[in-house]
Protein backbone atom coordinates (compact mmCIF):
# COMPACT_ATOMS: atom_id res chain seq x y z
CA UNK A 1 0.00 0.00 0.00
CA UNK A 2 3.31 2.38 0.35
CA UNK A 3 2.33 3.77 3.25
CA UNK A 4 4.96 6.08 5.42
CA UNK A 5 4.46 6.32 9.39
CA UNK A 6 4.79 9.07 11.42
CA UNK A 7 8.12 8.77 13.42
CA UNK A 8 6.34 11.22 16.13
CA UNK A 9 2.99 9.28 16.26
CA UNK A 10 4.50 5.69 16.36
CA UNK A 11 6.53 3.66 18.75
CA UNK A 12 6.45 0.66 20.70
CA UNK A 13 5.53 0.99 24.30
CA UNK A 14 5.06 -1.01 27.70
CA UNK A 15 1.29 -1.14 28.16
CA UNK A 16 2.16 -0.09 32.27
CA UNK A 17 3.57 3.09 30.34
CA UNK A 18 0.30 4.21 28.84
CA UNK A 19 -0.62 5.37 24.86
CA UNK A 20 -2.81 7.63 23.58
CA UNK A 21 -5.77 7.17 21.33
CA UNK A 22 -8.38 9.41 19.85
CA UNK A 23 -8.51 10.90 23.25
CA UNK A 24 -8.61 7.83 25.21
CA UNK A 25 -5.26 7.07 27.55
CA UNK A 26 -4.85 3.62 28.10
CA UNK A 27 -3.21 2.49 30.78
CA UNK A 28 -2.47 -0.69 32.93
CA UNK A 29 -2.33 -1.31 36.50
CA UNK A 30 -3.24 -3.06 39.20
CA UNK A 31 -6.66 -2.61 40.61
CA UNK A 32 -7.37 -1.18 43.97
CA UNK A 33 -10.10 -3.67 45.00
CA UNK A 34 -8.79 -7.07 43.84
CA UNK A 35 -5.18 -6.09 43.65
CA UNK A 36 -4.67 -7.90 39.97
CA UNK A 37 -3.55 -6.17 36.67
CA UNK A 38 -6.31 -4.64 34.51
CA UNK A 39 -6.51 -1.85 31.88
CA UNK A 40 -7.99 1.48 32.81
CA UNK A 41 -8.99 4.05 30.19
CA UNK A 42 -9.02 7.81 30.90
CA UNK A 43 -9.28 10.98 29.22
CA UNK A 44 -6.33 12.32 27.93
CA UNK A 45 -3.97 15.13 29.74
CA UNK A 46 -4.22 17.04 25.85
CA UNK A 47 -8.35 16.23 25.64
CA UNK A 48 -8.46 17.44 29.37
CA UNK A 49 -6.41 20.83 27.92
CA UNK A 50 -8.32 20.84 24.71
CA UNK A 51 -11.68 21.45 26.43
CA UNK A 52 -10.53 24.10 29.09
CA UNK A 53 -9.07 25.79 26.03
CA UNK A 54 -12.17 25.74 23.99
CA UNK A 55 -14.25 26.99 27.18
CA UNK A 56 -11.73 30.00 27.63
CA UNK A 57 -11.53 30.60 24.23
CA UNK A 58 -15.33 31.13 24.32
CA UNK A 59 -15.83 32.56 27.40
CA UNK A 60 -14.85 35.66 29.03
CA UNK A 61 -15.54 37.94 31.98
CA UNK A 62 -15.97 40.51 29.64
CA UNK A 63 -18.29 39.30 27.62
CA UNK A 64 -21.27 41.41 26.73
CA UNK A 65 -23.80 38.22 26.75
CA UNK A 66 -26.87 37.24 29.44
CA UNK A 67 -25.77 34.67 32.18
CA UNK A 68 -28.46 32.65 30.38
CA UNK A 69 -26.68 33.43 27.42
CA UNK A 70 -23.49 31.94 28.99
CA UNK A 71 -24.97 28.93 30.15
CA UNK A 72 -26.63 28.15 26.99
CA UNK A 73 -22.86 28.55 25.68
CA UNK A 74 -21.24 26.25 27.50
CA UNK A 75 -23.82 23.30 28.18
CA UNK A 76 -23.65 21.78 25.04
CA UNK A 77 -19.82 21.71 24.67
CA UNK A 78 -19.29 20.48 28.22
CA UNK A 79 -22.07 17.85 27.81
CA UNK A 80 -20.78 16.80 24.40
CA UNK A 81 -17.45 15.90 26.48
CA UNK A 82 -18.75 14.47 29.42
CA UNK A 83 -21.04 12.18 26.93
CA UNK A 84 -17.83 11.04 24.99
CA UNK A 85 -16.03 10.10 28.02
CA UNK A 86 -18.70 8.69 30.19
CA UNK A 87 -17.50 5.17 29.83
CA UNK A 88 -13.93 5.22 31.43
CA UNK A 89 -12.61 6.04 34.69
CA UNK A 90 -12.87 10.00 34.66
CA UNK A 91 -14.08 10.75 37.70
CA UNK A 92 -11.16 13.02 38.40
CA UNK A 93 -11.00 14.93 34.83
CA UNK A 94 -15.02 15.57 35.22
CA UNK A 95 -14.43 16.75 39.03
CA UNK A 96 -11.58 19.42 37.34
CA UNK A 97 -13.62 20.07 34.78
CA UNK A 98 -16.37 20.74 37.19
CA UNK A 99 -14.53 22.94 39.04
CA UNK A 100 -12.89 24.97 35.87
CA UNK A 101 -16.56 25.55 34.59
CA UNK A 102 -17.90 26.90 38.15
CA UNK A 103 -14.87 29.00 38.47
CA UNK A 104 -15.14 30.65 35.03
CA UNK A 105 -19.07 31.42 35.69
CA UNK A 106 -18.43 32.73 38.49
CA UNK A 107 -15.69 35.21 37.42
CA UNK A 108 -18.29 36.38 35.10
CA UNK A 109 -21.05 36.83 37.06
CA UNK A 110 -18.49 38.79 39.78
CA UNK A 111 -17.04 40.88 36.92
CA UNK A 112 -20.89 41.33 35.86
CA UNK A 113 -21.79 43.09 38.92
CA UNK A 114 -18.77 45.07 39.35
CA UNK A 115 -17.53 43.07 42.06
CA UNK A 116 -13.72 41.91 43.30
CA UNK A 117 -12.05 38.60 43.13
CA UNK A 118 -13.87 35.34 43.00
CA UNK A 119 -17.50 35.51 43.92
CA UNK A 120 -17.44 32.24 46.70
CA UNK A 121 -19.69 34.17 48.66
CA UNK A 122 -22.31 35.35 46.44
CA UNK A 123 -22.38 32.45 44.40
CA UNK A 124 -22.23 29.25 45.46
CA UNK A 125 -22.33 26.20 43.23
CA UNK A 126 -26.16 25.60 44.46
CA UNK A 127 -26.54 29.08 43.20
CA UNK A 128 -24.58 28.28 39.91
CA UNK A 129 -26.53 25.49 39.29
CA UNK A 130 -29.76 27.27 39.81
CA UNK A 131 -28.98 30.13 36.96
CA UNK A 132 -28.68 26.69 34.61
CA UNK A 133 -24.70 25.64 34.69
CA UNK A 134 -24.39 22.65 33.52
CA UNK A 135 -23.58 19.76 37.02
CA UNK A 136 -21.55 16.73 35.63
CA UNK A 137 -23.35 14.33 37.80
CA UNK A 138 -24.53 10.74 37.10
CA UNK A 139 -28.44 12.53 36.66
CA UNK A 140 -27.41 15.09 34.10
CA UNK A 141 -25.75 12.38 31.26
CA UNK A 142 -27.67 12.53 28.55
CA UNK A 143 -28.14 8.86 27.30
CA UNK A 144 -29.95 8.12 24.29
CA UNK A 145 -32.56 5.86 24.74
CA UNK A 146 -31.28 2.96 22.28
CA UNK A 147 -27.58 2.33 21.58
CA UNK A 148 -27.03 3.18 18.27
CA UNK A 149 -25.73 -0.44 17.16
CA UNK A 150 -29.67 -1.49 17.91
CA UNK A 151 -31.24 0.86 15.25
CA UNK A 152 -31.98 -0.42 11.85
Amino acid sequence: MDLTLNKDKTHITKLTDGFDFIGFNFRKRKSPTTGKNTIYIFPAKKAQQKIRNRLKYLTSRRAPISPKEFVELVRPIVMGWVNYFRHTNASDAFRRLQRFVNTRFRRYLTFRSKGRGFGWDKYPNRKLYAMGMVYIGSGMLEYVSKPVHDLR
